[in-house]
Formats: C-alpha cells, structure tokens, sequence
C-alpha cells in the first residue's frame, strides 16, 4: 500500500500499475466501471494524472487481514486537463473513499473493490 500511494503521489503510472497483478480487476461500485489488467490501469492512471496534474491521494486509515486490506482516503487535485470525456473545469476537488483488496500469493493486488463519493466529486467540478 505504501508503494501505492508514494507512486500516485508522484504521478507514476508504470509504478502504480506494478504494484497490480497482471490480470487485476479494479470494481469502481458508485460508477461501476471495471478496470481489467496492468495494461489499463497504468492507462487509466495517465489520464488521471494528466487530467488533475497536481493530484494527490492520502491514507486516512489502513486495516490488514490476511491477505485483505481495507484503506480509507482523500484525494486531491485540480481539474486542469480533460478527463473521462469531460473537458477542464478548472476547479478543485477533495474527495473521499474507500478501497478493498485482496493481494496474490506473490503480494500484487489482485482485486480491488472502490468506493468513492461521486456525488461530491461531481459537485466539486460543477457538475451536478
């Protein structure tokens, strides 16, 4: 999770996405995407970096058990460049959710169940 973290915050997709087994799958609940692969996930991290430049993810809390972690977080950033089809609001967010996962035998996460606040993140753009 450490890893994680340092790599979003350093807006470093190929690590980001490393730290994922090759066939992870990523359960976005509130949109209910589903992001399939390291290969996606790196992509799906560009964007994200590419479309909040200055992004930034703090843990707010962290469970371990077994092989499952649950961790709590907000992210932050400023929405400069398109993303998600959605063209620069030029607003700030700070967002707060949840994520699930389950690691392999070899430590990758292997599934992650996310749970963000949508309506905020919405909200925050001006989009609803």
């Amino acid at each position: 999770m450490d890893r994680l973290y340092a790599a979003c915050n350093a807006h470093d997709a190929d690590t980001v996405s490393g730290v994922y087994a090759v066939d992870a799958v990523l359960l976005d609940i509130v949109s209910g995407m589903i992001t399939n692969g390291r290969d996606t996930i790196r992509q799906t991290s560009r964007n994200q970096f590419c479309g909040f430049p200055d992004f930034s993810v703090m843990r707010v809390a962290l469970l371990i058990d077994d092989n499952v972690a649950a961790h709590r977080w907000v992210m932050r950033g400023t929405n400069t460049g398109s993303y998600d089809g959605i063209a620069a609001t030029r607003k700030p967010i700070e967002v707060s959710g949840a994520t699930f996962s389950e690691y392999d035998d070899l430590g990758f996460i292997a599934t992650s169940t996310i749970y963000v606040d949508v309506p905020a993140y919405l909200r925050q753009l001006g989009l609803a």
